[in-house]
């Protein structure tokens, strides 16, 4: 368990650096492609690609009508934000995994965020694929979010398993 200073202390500069690397990659992406370019980085696996993203994961929701879309997603992903930063400067755990965890979930809330505020997208660029078959293209946001999810769940099954045990 880390103090409670010491433990804020690095879940605020952790979605700060994550925030950080999302904004640096799309800013490559928008500089250096064109929209809609693809470049194989693992021929028939792995390109980089420029698209922009209106919805969330899979272009879900983004047929609404803008007004609404950017209300919705910008309201979620600031409620999620807002309740992370809270659990990382005033809640009870400061198991390090758990910090680490909510700062991947921080920083790529933060950095979709921001891209739907200033753009009112998301720049998305890492596509994998087997033959025709294309996983729907994502960012480092994305990604920290997801490893978030998981980093989150391994703290709270490894908590579990100690108190138990």
């Amino acid at each position: 368990m880390l103090k409670k200073d010491k433990s804020s202390f690095i879940g605020v500069s952790l979605i700060l650096l994550f925030f950080i690397f999302d904004y640096a990659s799309k800013l490559y992406i928008v500089n250096n492609f064109k929209f809609g370019e693809s470049v194989s980085i693992i021929k028939g696996f792995f390109d980089i690609v420029y698209i922009r993203n209106r919805g969330v994961a899979f272009g879900f929701l983004s047929n609404l009508p803008e007004i609404y879309r950017i209300i919705f997603l910008c309201g979620i992903s600031l409620i999620v934000f807002l309740i992370i930063i809270y659990l990382i400067l005033f809640g009870k755990n400061r198991n390090l995994a758990y910090i680490i965890g909510l700062s991947l979930l921080g920083g790529g809330a933060v950095g979709n965020l921001y891209e739907r505020i200033v753009k009112g997208y998301v720049v998305d660029f890492l596509d994998f694929y087997i033959k025709n078959y294309h996983y729907p293209a994502f960012n480092l946001a994305d990604s920290f979010i997801t490893v978030g999810v998981f980093v989150l769940i391994f703290s709270r099954i490894k908590i579990k398993q100690v108190d138990s045990g």
